[in-house]
């Protein structure tokens, strides 16, 4: 995609973005996760307090309709902290529309978050993928990244709210882990 522009996402940028994760649940045939809005994005990415960075990608409309650049594809990213090496960035999501993809947004802004975590000083660029998601998981290998439960065993797990509330009821008080 030659014509692919990836910049800073803006605040304005909310509503578009909301509709990338929706594709993105969906392409990952997860659609009953997504439970943030527009709102929640302003908020946790714009707000005092962010929680999170994003990047879009902007190219010329792909179905041809005229409506001159629009946005393509997101990157959503954060900082994390190694304690064995120091500051580190996730990539939490990197989608592009299917009628883009193979080129190059997406490496745009994989290049893109990959600069922006070197500026700050960051050691470790992480990120998660789906393991039937062979294309993706094959770019990344080619471009260097290492599947670390391939290598090392590492998993990655997740606690939910819920789960996260009941253990903390059943820990407060006995000291035990």
């Amino acid at each position: 995609m030659a014509d692919v522009t990836v910049r800073e996402a803006t605040v304005h940028d909310c509503e578009e973005i909301m509709r990338l994760i929706k594709e993105l649940a969906e392409f990952e045939k997860l659609p009953e996760q997504v439970r943030i809005t527009a709102d929640v994005l302003r908020k946790d990415g714009f707000g005092e307090d962010r929680y999170f960075h994003c990047l879009v990608a902007e190219g010329t409309s792909p179905d041809g309709g005229g409506e001159g650049r629009v946005v393509v594809g997101f990157c959503l990213y954060y900082y994390i902290y190694s304690t064995w090496e120091g500051k580190s960035c996730y990539m939490e999501d990197l989608y592009v529309i299917p009628q883009c993809r193979g080129k190059g947004a997406g490496t745009a802004m994989w290049v893109e978050v990959t600069k922006i975590a070197l500026s700050k000083g960051c050691c470790r660029l992480h990120w998660a993928v789906l393991d039937w998601n062979t294309p993706a998981i094959d770019l990344y290998k080619r471009r260097g990244g290492v599947d670390l439960t391939e290598k090392e065993g590492w998993h990655l797990f997740r606690m939910t709210k819920t789960v996260m509330e009941q253990f903390v009821a059943q820990s407060d008080g006995d000291g035990k882990s």
